[in-house]
């Protein structure tokens, strides 16, 4: 799953640009969530976090991603458990950890375009 969501959101930066608040024109733009910590398992639980990331007033959310960073070599500790849609123009994700020593981050992206108005073409 991890690998998966790696590979949309590098596709998806090859498309748009650079991750952050890059711009590939004035109608689509990339947004960045904060990075947020996983924290370590403790007890027999996993590390939990959620991240979001939204659009700005007048802009449309049409699609997004996430990405969690390990915080050591062992991957395979960090899961991205969920990358989805919500309400108010945003997307949210989750992510677990069951690295009992290091801490890893997740963050979030919305992918938003801007409502233009475009002129009617008419025939004559």
């Amino acid at each position: 799953m991890l690998k998966k969501s790696l590979v949309a959101l590098a596709a998806m930066a090859a498309v748009v640009g650079t991750a952050g608040a890059a711009q590939a024109d004035d109608v689509v733009r990339v947004v960045q969530g904060a990075s947020v910590p996983i924290p370590v398992s403790s007890g027999g639980y996993p590390g939990t976090a959620a991240a979001v990331a939204g659009c700005a007033d007048g802009e449309t959310r049409v699609g997004g991603g996430a990405v969690v960073t390990a915080g050591n070599s062992h991957s395979d500790r960090y899961n991205l458990s969920s990358s989805v849609p919500i309400s108010g123009e945003r997307w949210w994700a989750f992510a677990t950890n069951t690295d009992t020593a290091n801490p890893g981050t997740l963050q979030a992206y919305a992918i938003c375009a801007k409502v233009v108005k475009t002129s009617v073409l008419t025939t004559p």
